[in-house]
């Protein structure tokens, strides 16, 4: 995720300079979740949140709604959006899941979707 947020949600905030952020926060993207059977962990959404929280400091004044959306793992879905409040709020993340008990990601796969999204938006 913090190559999205780098190479393709940045650059292109940058150049349409919003006026506030408008985040929808889905929560379905965490490991445990049983819908999507992703790899996203609390700290994922703790980065990605104080990723977004600089991005709309520096961009919009700091205007930023998150606006809270899918999650379907109850202990996973609060975890999570506690460690989200905590990275806006400037606390660390509370996360204490190894990694090691995950799959391996798909890095080439992530790898063409990123060039393919700058490629598409111009941000090459």
């Amino acid at each position: 995720m913090a190559e999205v947020l780098s190479e393709v949600i940045a650059p292109a905030l940058q150049r349409f300079q919003p006026d506030i952020l408008l985040v929808s926060a889905g929560y379905d993207a965490h490991w445990r979740d049983p819908l999507a059977g992703l790899q996203f962990q609390s700290r994922t959404y703790h980065r990605t949140c104080a990723a977004l929280k600089e991005m709309a400091n520096e961009l919009c004044g700091g205007r930023c709604v998150f606006i809270l959306e899918g999650g379907y793992d109850l202990e996973a879905l609060s975890e999570a959006v506690t460690d989200s409040f905590a990275a806006l709020v400037g606390e660390t993340s509370i996360d204490t899941f190894h990694a090691e008990l995950l799959r391996e990601e798909p890095r080439e796969k992530v790898n063409s979707a990123i060039s393919l999204a700058r490629s598409v938006h111009g941000l090459s």
